[in-house]
């Protein structure tokens, strides 16, 4: 069918628009954006120019307005203007922003950037006063009454907004991002705007003879910056997502009619812009007269003689300043992250103008996700070009972030398992963990995360380990309520120290998710071996009736005991985490470096050091990718630089014993200074300034990858039970069909399952007095015909049965008693609309029955807002059963998978 067209005969009466949103004035660490100021020109020009312009100037709504460009963007106003464009427009709707993007440590969740935004530590909220594409904007637009939507994005890691697009089924919807994920790109020009909006801008201005369609100008624009790099020479690729047909952006333009740009001008400002304010009028004339005419030149020269004064009113004062410094990237463990952060922000690199030299960026990772991502790290630079139909794949620069110059793992361990035991690089035979795809059949067998024989990538790195920047052992922690002999508080195994703890008191131990940060992944190997063969089942239900959902880092662990839910845990909990953290969770209100969610109702705890953990020697790994060549000596250079001043500065090492880490001696870990927290008065008694040696094993690698599989396999095979709400009204709200509907998200989520785990399917939308109908059977199935069976199902005429499919649900899933220690699941996905037809009554008993034992986890997936708002129906179910309530504010994909995850063995398998 031919492209949408707004100036069409059909559409000429309907409703059109285009929000412009630019923001070039940032408080606080972030640079401004002059270059953004003639961006929002550009697309005023463009959209509305005389002959060609799809829009006129009464469509346009520009943040920020009249007040000029360098007014403050608040975010409130922008939300504003997208619910009204949602709402209003019925024709085209066009959104642009130009501003700073953000996105989280692993990739996700871009977030735009206005005046008053800023970073925190919080990591479950990080970024305060943004708009969240997955969370804000894109739940916003997919339920817009436009025709056509069309996003365009020209901001750093623009294109991490591509893993987050998923329109309705059947809305016409088009995304163009500035450049492909994880890619930032340079600022601009003042006067000439970004590279990307201004060609752009030549796409839509300078066509002649037929439409400019979105299918055109992508093909357009890709050529368009091909010739140029992105930030540490990425190639500038931009990319895009469409579903629909195509649309028309601005009309056919005739000879004499389009834009005819002055190429003098244009070609001045092109070389003015790239040459350094250094340059010479005479460089600068010379350079003109290779491109110009002899009389172009000569024209020019009048000017150029001016030079500091003429030159600079015509063509705009020179770039002054500060150059672009030389950006390290950082990779780091969660439990590491804040204190790394504190040494690279104050690592003094600057020359002689007091100009920064080297900025570093640092983020964190998963420790299972960094270890996978290094042993496949070509994926880095060529992710895959397909994933499983219905499932995922490994991704680093989702997963991960941006390809680090340096990583600063938690232990050696996991240096270890990236280079498999060697001193070099990866392995060519690594899949992630819950990343790899799963087995398709009945009886099918998978390896383990990190020991994977399916070759998904191939190693492009050297990791060479250049020392340690700090120590800290990990220890377990035990509330000084609970006596133990001194003689327990060192050189004794775990199993030794737990077991005079049990005999003595009711005692959990907890500890984070072994997933998520190396310290975690070397207790629990300590902690099965404590418990005796073939116990980690037990260790994982003790850990799972104490604390849900499992924290993934040290200090959300300890947040969470200090948040008194649930009430007697923190009383009875012994903790294993490194011992800075239990340091500085030690500390009392008002003395400096304790941890904001530390509360009065968090014990004091005495560290005891199991002889079996080996200890956090937090190595300095320098990371070398194949093929990048440029300014490689630089890069070195600035990276050993790094390392030798956070081992041998005493700022540098400052910022670790600040935050309750054992500085680096003579190969070995320091004694605490005077002034260490560790030897604070709350820590006195609690830790010890002799710690015992502990090594790490020839063989902690393999063990490692065992403790992996034995933790995700802990609890044996899953039973998941889904109920879909088939009525006709998901149908008509566009949530059944297409990417992020009903039936997408429950074969998606089915990757997480395994070939030992039993699941089914029911549908809900059934006559009176049925429950559900099996549209697959509860049981052992073939995990690919039931993602083909729910692909293809089809609504029925009912209202959808849900509180009968609850309780028959949770009896289904509870009939086998005789492995209480089976994880249970049942999943509920619904458009909402039924759900709240569920009486009071009938809420109620459900809520009660969801509470009893054996536990069920409940997660409600509900497709439209406002099921899963606090006491509501879906909510108060996740809280009985220790589940959740997804609703379009969660990246419901993602989250349904891992809820799955922790049900199903796929990756245990």
């Amino acid at each position: 069918m031919p492209p949408y067209d707004a100036r069409g005969e059909g559409n000429r009466a309907k409703r059109h628009r285009a929000v412009l949103i630019g923001v070039e004035r940032y408080k606080g660490a972030r640079n401004d954006l002059p270059a953004v100021a003639t961006n929002l020109r550009l697309m005023r020009d463009a959209l509305t120019a005389r002959h060609s312009g799809v829009l006129g100037p009464e469509d346009l709504v520009v943040i920020p307005a009249d007040g000029g460009s360098a007014a403050a963007v608040d975010p409130l106003r922008v939300r504003e203007a997208l619910t009204a464009a949602r709402d209003e427009v019925t024709g085209l709707l066009v959104v642009y922003f130009a501003g700073h993007g953000i996105v989280r440590p692993d990739g996700s969740d871009l977030n735009l950037m206005f005046t008053d935004s800023r970073v925190t530590t919080d990591r479950n909220h990080p970024f305060v006063d943004t708009l969240s594409w997955r969370d804000d904007i894109m739940p916003e637009l997919r339920y817009a009454r436009a025709d056509w939507v069309v996003v365009i994005l020209d901001c750093c890691f623009a294109g991490n907004a591509l893993g987050a697009f998923n329109p309705l089924g059947g809305q016409n919807f088009a995304l163009l991002t500035a450049a492909a994920p994880g890619v930032e790109i340079p600022p601009g020009d003042p006067g000439t705007g970004t590279e990307f909006t201004a060609a752009l801008h030549r796409l839509l201005t300078e066509g002649v003879g037929e439409p400019v369609t979105f299918t055109r100008i992508v093909t357009g624009i890709r050529v368009a910056m091909a010739p140029l790099k992105a930030v540490d020479g990425h190639p500038w690729f931009p990319d895009e997502r469409r579903h629909g047909d195509d649309v028309v952006l601005a009309l056919a333009a005739g000879e004499g009619e389009g834009h005819k740009p002055n190429k003098l001008r244009t070609l001045i400002g092109k070389l003015v812009a790239r040459l350094s304010a250094a340059v010479s009028p005479r460089r600068l004339l010379h350079a003109l007269a290779r491109r110009m005419t002899r009389t172009a030149a000569l024209a020019l020269a009048g000017v150029v003689a001016l030079a500091g004064l003429g030159a600079w009113y015509l063509l705009g004062p020179p770039p002054g300043g500060c150059g672009s410094p030389l950006e390290l990237r950082v990779l780091t463990d969660p439990d590491l992250r804040p204190t790394v952060q504190k040494a690279a922000d104050a690592y003094p690199k600057r020359d002689g103008d007091r100009c920064r030299t080297v900025s570093i960026n640092v983020y964190d990772a998963k420790a299972t996700d960094a270890v996978a991502a290094f042993r496949s790290s070509s994926l880095w630079q060529e992710p895959p070009a397909s994933c499983p139909s219905s499932g995922d794949c490994l991704r680093p620069q989702r997963n991960v972030g941006a390809q680090p110059d340096i990583w600063i793992p938690a232990a050696g361990s996991a240096w270890q398992r990236a280079t498999a035991g060697g001193s070099g690089g990866g392995t060519a035979s690594a899949a992630a963990g819950s990343e790899k795809p799963g087995a398709e059949e009945p009886g099918a067998e998978e390896p383990a995360a990190e020991e994977s024989a399916a070759e998904v990538g191939k190693s492009v790195v050297d990791l060479d380990r250049l020392g340690s920047v700090a120590y800290t052992p990990m220890v377990l922690g035990v509330p000084d309520t609970m006596r133990l002999p001194q003689s327990l508080q060192t050189d004794d195994p775990l199993d030794t120290i737990v077991s005079a703890l049990k005999d003595a008191q009711e005692v959990v131990i907890l500890r984070p998710d072994p997933e998520g940060t190396e310290g975690a992944l070397l207790a629990t190997g300590a902690l099965y071996a404590a418990s005796g063969s073939g116990r980690e089942s037990a260790v994982e239900q003790d850990i799972a009736k104490a604390l849900r959902p499992m924290p993934s880092t040290a200090r959300e662990l300890m947040c969470a005991l200090a948040d008194g839910q649930p009430d007697d845990v923190e009383d009875r909990a012994a903790v294993l985490v490194p011992e800075q953290t239990l340091a500085l969770f030690n500390l009392s209100a008002g003395v400096a470096g304790r941890p904001d969610c530390a509360t009065e109702a968090l014990k004091h705890r005495v560290a005891h050091y199991p002889s079996d953990v080996p200890m956090l020697d937090l190595p300095f790994v320098r990371v070398t990718w194949a093929g990048a060549d440029r300014d490689a000596d630089v890069r070195k250079a600035a990276v050993e630089d790094f390392y030798q001043w956070l081992v041998t500065d005493p700022d540098a090492q400052k910022r670790f014993t600040d935050d309750g880490f054992r500085g680096v001696g003579k190969g070995a870990p320091a004694p605490p200074e005077d002034d260490s927290v560790l030897r604070s008065e709350d820590n006195t008694t609690a830790v010890r300034e002799q710690i015992p040696a502990t090594g790490e094993g020839a063989d902690t690698a393999a063990s490692l990858s065992d403790t992996l599989s034995r933790y995700r396999g802990a609890l044996g095979a899953g039973r998941v039970l889904y109920l879909l709400d088939n009525s006709t009204s998901t149908e008509a709200k566009r949530v059944w069909g297409g990417t992020g509907g009903a039936k997408e998200l429950v074969a998606r989520s089915m990757t997480s399952l395994g070939a030992k785990d039993s699941f089914g399917v029911r549908t809900t939308a059934v006559d009176n007095g049925e429950s559900a109908v099996d549209l697959v059977k509860f049981g052992q199935s073939s995990r690919a015909a039931a993602q083909r069976t729910v692909v293809g199902a089809k609504t029925a005429a009912f209202d959808a049965r849900i509180a009968a499919g609850l309780s028959e649900g949770l009896k289904t899933l509870r009939d086998d008693l005789g492995h209480t220690e089976q994880p249970r699941l049942l999943v509920l996905v619904t458009d909402g609309e039924d759900l709240e037809a569920v009486t009071a009554e009938e809420q109620k008993e459900l809520v009660e029955e969801a509470g009893r034992a054996p536990l069920v986890r409940i997660v409600t997936v509900a497709l439209r807002n406002g099921a899963c708002t606090p006491g509501r129906f879906g909510d108060r179910l996740a809280g009985a059963s220790g589940g959740r309530c997804l609703d379009p504010g969660d990246d419901v994909a993602a989250e349904l998978a891992a809820e799955v995850a922790r049900t199903g063995t796929g990756d245990a398998e």
